[in-house]
């Protein structure tokens, strides 16, 4: 279920994402995920396809105040986020359910 974080305080936040906390539920293989993209030349028009290999995130950066949605509910697992959240400084505000969401906003899927 994708996640909405909130920074509660007024100064920027950056938590390190540990690989082993952040893919703890199976879905490991993030380091990486291949996509294919189709890619056009401006010059011809030609279309072909393009693999583009993702990486996964390393830190994660709540600005003043921010709203993040759409983070997966492993991010709650990471000891530096869940510290945050029991000091009150960084609060859940919604977990939606992943059926609920367009299959464009499914976090891990391609549209």
């Amino acid at each position: 279920m994708p996640v909405m974080l909130e920074n509660r305080i007024r100064q920027m936040q950056v938590f390190n994402l540990e690989h082993d906390a952040y893919c703890a539920a199976g879905e490991c293989g993030c380091s990486d995920i291949t996509t294919v993209v189709m890619e056009e030349n401006p010059r011809t028009g030609e279309r072909a396809p393009r693999h583009v290999t993702k990486k996964a995130p390393a830190s994660l950066t709540l600005l003043a105040r921010e709203r993040r949605d759409g983070l997966r509910d492993s991010i709650v697992s990471v000891a530096e986020v869940r510290s945050a959240i029991d000091r009150g400084l960084v609060r859940i505000v919604a977990q939606t359910p992943a059926a609920a969401l367009r299959p464009s906003m499914r976090v891990g899927k391609e549209a």
